[in-house]
């Protein structure tokens, strides 16, 4: 146990002196913000680009495991929405609730957790499923806001969170470089390093200085069903059906259960505040998931690992 207390710990002690700088100041809401902007348009999808051009795709990619991954990602949407419908869930609250069930902190937190639980290796196959699970996930957010929503859904919006995404153009470039087996030369390999090694850190220090007690709001039957959902339904439903298939599972299959068991998305809270749906509902879903993750990635490690 404190084997596995010792993985997650630092992970959770980043995001709590994130939030401690914050209080003192030290970390302000103009900081927060550009930090944003740099992780999500510069710094991630370069990481996700240097590990997955790294990565030995023929030998990595695990097609059992991508489909185990896509039939996941679309059991957990579907039950969302029967969950919904059986407690009578309005629609605006509806189509927040099923998106912060499935899509969850894959980059922020399961990153992480990949790289302290199973290293380089771990971080490398995170990365990998990442180019695949994040236009997925974005497609189906999509659906879920604009199923329950009086607002269209312009073909551009679709396009620029689906294909023009930053982290999807740098999984695919990375994806091309990979097939192509280009080797970079040694000093942007270098270089990639030294700019890619700061994103985990300064993501949850960001993450952990917008933690706020008064954003957990919104209908406490719907976020306590998300921890329900997304912290063990939905790495369980992964977990059972490699089980099924295979006697062990493989590096490849626990980094994915780990990544699924990541919790709700900060991006979620955004996504339903643009196009009709609950910010309240998705605020309260995303901080109380990344709270109580703690506890359950603590949980599925113990069961893998």
């Amino acid at each position: 146990m404190l084997h596995l207390l010792s993985i997650v710990s630092p992970i959770f002690i980043v995001l709590a002196l994130g939030k401690i700088l914050s209080l003192f100041n030290l970390i302000k809401t103009d900081f927060i913000n550009a930090s944003n902007r740099l992780i999500f348009f510069v710094l991630l999808p370069a990481l996700l680009f240097y590990k997955i051009a790294q990565a030995e795709i023929y030998t990595s990619f695990n097609l059992t495991i991508f489909l185990v991954m896509c039939v996941t990602v679309f059991s957990i949407f579907m039950l969302s929405f029967i969950v919904g419908r059986i407690f009578h869930v309005g629609k605006k609250q509806l189509g927040t609730f099923a998106m912060n069930n499935f899509r969850a902190n894959y980059a922020y937190m399961g990153l992480p957790v990949s790289y302290y639980a199973f290293g380089d290796e771990g971080l490398m196959i995170a990365s990998l499923l990442m180019a695949f699970i994040v236009p997925l996930v974005n497609l189906l957010s999509i659906i879920s806001l604009s199923l329950n929503s009086s607002k269209k859904v312009r073909m551009w919006t679709f396009i620029k969170n689906t294909l023009l995404n930053p982290l999807a153009i740098g999984c695919i470039l990375g994806i091309i470089f990979s097939l192509a087996k280009i080797e970079f030369y040694y000093f942007i390999d270098k270089t990639l390093s030294l700019l890619t090694g700061v994103t985990l850190p300064l993501a949850l220090l960001c993450i952990g200085a917008t933690m706020k007690r008064e954003m957990i709001r919104g209908n406490k039957l719907l976020i306590a069903n998300t921890l329900l959902i997304k912290l063990l339904v939905m790495p369980f439903t992964a977990f059972l059906i490699i089980s099924t298939f295979s006697e062990t599972i493989s590096l490849t299959g626990q980094v994915l259960i780990i990544m699924l068991s990541s919790p709700a998305a900060t991006v979620n809270y955004v996504l339903a505040s643009s196009m009709d749906g609950d910010p309240d509902v998705a605020s309260g879903g995303i901080i109380l998931s990344t709270v109580f993750s703690l506890f359950t990635y603590i949980f599925w490690l113990a069961v893998l690992v």
